[in-house]
């Protein structure tokens, strides 16, 4: 086995960018952000693990993807750690608070999911790809509704997940 660089540059970026999203946090929220970063990181680590293993995606094995832990990538991860206290930092920026802070969270991650994650690091990196399935979680979605680069059910995550981190982080401020 040999080493590349190229074979970590997303897993440097990603935790390089995630490191200085988690320092800005701890400026604001002290000790809160370590259960924070900690519950990004295991329902990520969990819901990547399941839900790949289901056959919505798969990341392909390329060089650029790095190092694996089963099925996913390291870097993913740390890139859900950075978009979800990004998209909160930039919330907080533009003078939300609160649970208005965490819902506009929501909609920032899903936006950068639409506009940048998906069209070019799945389309055209090709780190992902995106496979049908049948009776998928969100087989309630019509399919005719299915005409982005991913399923409707990866943009709901998109929207949910950051809002829950956030709450949560937001009722650890009341401890």
């Amino acid at each position: 086995m040999s080493f590349k660089v190229r074979n970590f540059i997303l897993l440097v970026t990603f935790v390089i960018l995630s490191s200085f999203t988690s320092n800005l946090m701890w400026e604001e929220f002290s000790w809160r952000i370590l259960p924070h970063i900690f519950l990004i990181m295991t329902i990520a680590m969990i819901g990547e693990h399941l839900v790949s293993s289901q056959g919505y995606y798969y990341y392909t094995r390329q060089e650029r993807n790095g190092p694996f832990v089963r099925n996913v990538p390291i870097w993913i991860i740390f890139l859900w750690v950075f978009s979800i206290q990004a998209s909160y930092l930039v919330a907080l920026s533009l003078g939300f608070d609160g649970i208005l802070a965490c819902l506009f969270s929501g909609w920032l991650a899903l936006l950068a999911d639409f506009v940048l994650l998906e069209p070019f690091m799945s389309k055209v990196m090709e780190l992902w790809l995106w496979t049908p399935v049948e009776n998928g979680y969100f087989r309630f979605i019509p399919t005719k509704l299915n005409r982005f680069t991913a399923p409707p059910g990866n943009y709901i995550i998109w929207l949910l997940f950051p809002i829950f981190m956030n709450s949560v982080l937001g009722l650890l401020m009341l401890v």
